[in-house]
């Protein structure tokens, strides 16, 4: 029996609990700790579940995944089946929730890079500056604010929409602490490669994306049965974009040294011994 994933509340498990049952996939569904667990009985349905609860998890209000409520049989002598209460508040995703706001609210303070007087404040150093000088001063918040600053709502846009994805998934599975420690290990070494490659000038949410997605896509490898899963469709598209931007590194500002240096320091936290797992 393999876990599979999780899902963020009863009432969503319960539906993706009765369409593999429906498509004949021995499953169950598991509520420990606030998390819905989805457990799959038999080996060889492991995978097709898997790439099932991807595809909910995109759009779970698919009528693809109607199935029908099972027929209830009259026995008032049956024992009925203890209520499941869940911790208040467990599922909240509050640095999910906290990081894209700060995102949203600096990068508009800054005016997309625009209005030099916040925007020199969320660079690694103000330009100009020798080395890390204003961090050793006392600066310490540049080394992760560069991941707040964007420069047009495209950029914004995607990177908070992979970012609520992925750092939603390690949230309700690892909690808050950890998706928080994580972040912060990451935006650091992904702001220090990108700074010591091209300078201060850059900015974005996208090296701690790649490095949340190194992290759920090692672990998922190493520890199948973890809690984690990444589909195969988006480990390709990470990959393909990762390629596409060093390509066009010589036309677009795009921070490479932060992707692969976010990826990097992602995959090495998800390739940490057990000491991590709850």
């Amino acid at each position: 029996m393999r876990r599979i994933g999780t899902l963020p509340t009863p009432p969503l498990a319960e539906r993706f609990h009765r369409y593999l049952a429906h498509r004949g996939i021995k499953n169950r569904m598991d509520v420990d700790s606030g998390k819905c667990e989805i457990w799959v009985i038999e080996e060889s349905q492991v995978q097709v579940a898997r790439d099932e609860l991807a595809a909910f998890v995109a759009n779970p209000e698919s009528k693809a995944f109607d199935a029908p409520l099972p027929v209830p049989i009259s026995n008032p002598d049956a024992p009925k089946p203890p209520r499941i209460k869940l911790p208040r508040g467990s599922q909240t995703l509050w640095i999910t929730s906290f990081i894209t706001l700060l995102c949203v609210a600096l990068t508009v303070a800054a005016n997309y890079g625009n209005n030099p007087e916040v925007t020199s404040w969320l660079l690694m150093t103000t330009p100009g500056t020798n080395g890390l000088q204003q961090v050793a001063q006392g600066q310490v918040w540049r080394l992760i604010s560069p991941i707040f600053l964007h420069s047009s709502n495209i950029h914004l846009g995607f990177n908070i929409y992979m970012f609520w994805i992925l750092g939603g998934m390690i949230e309700r599975n690892r909690g808050s602490v950890f998706l928080l420690l994580l972040i912060l290990t990451i935006a650091v070494l992904s702001d220090l490669a990108q700074f010591y490659a091209r300078g201060p000038a850059f900015g974005g949410l996208s090296g701690v994306v790649y490095g949340l997605f190194g992290f759920i896509w090692l672990r998922s490898m190493l520890l199948p049965d973890d809690g984690f899963f990444m589909p195969q469709q988006v480990v390709t598209q990470m990959i393909f974009w990762a390629v596409l931007c060093v390509l066009l590194d010589d036309l677009l500002p795009v921070a490479n040294a932060a992707h692969f240096g976010g990826l990097a320091a992602g995959m090495v936290w998800g390739g940490l011994p057990r000491f991590w797992r709850d």
